[in-house]
């Protein structure tokens, strides 16, 4: 489970991804396949979450890193090109670093 706080040592990236509502579901077994094949074996991954808009026009990932190096390293593997070429024709891709500034729990 991804632990989300205010000034914590590890990156955090969110990458959105557009696409036709027709096409979302393979755009999340991707991310999951990047994630479960490819990431979580990777020195430096901490955690990932998929999340899809019930529109069906994007996929969200929230990635934790123990650093933005740890991050390209493993989007230069080749196990990550060979998935990651599924994306073809398929996203429009929007990705960011982001600080947490701010975290609230209820209760």
């Amino acid at each position: 489970m991804p632990e989300i706080a205010s000034g914590a040592d590890y990156a955090t990236f969110i990458n959105t991804f557009r696409c036709d509502p027709s096409n979302q579901d393979e755009v999340v077994r991707i991310n999951v396949d990047i994630v479960d094949q490819v990431a979580s074996t990777f020195p430096g991954f901490i955690s990932a979450a998929v999340h899809r808009s019930a529109d069906g026009t994007r996929v969200i990932n929230y990635l934790q890193w123990e650093s933005p190096e740890h991050l390209a390293a493993m989007q230069r593997s080749p196990e990550f090109q060979a998935i990651a070429r599924r994306f073809a024709g398929l996203i429009e891709f929007e990705p960011h670093e982001c600080e947490v500034v701010f975290v609230r729990e209820r209760g």
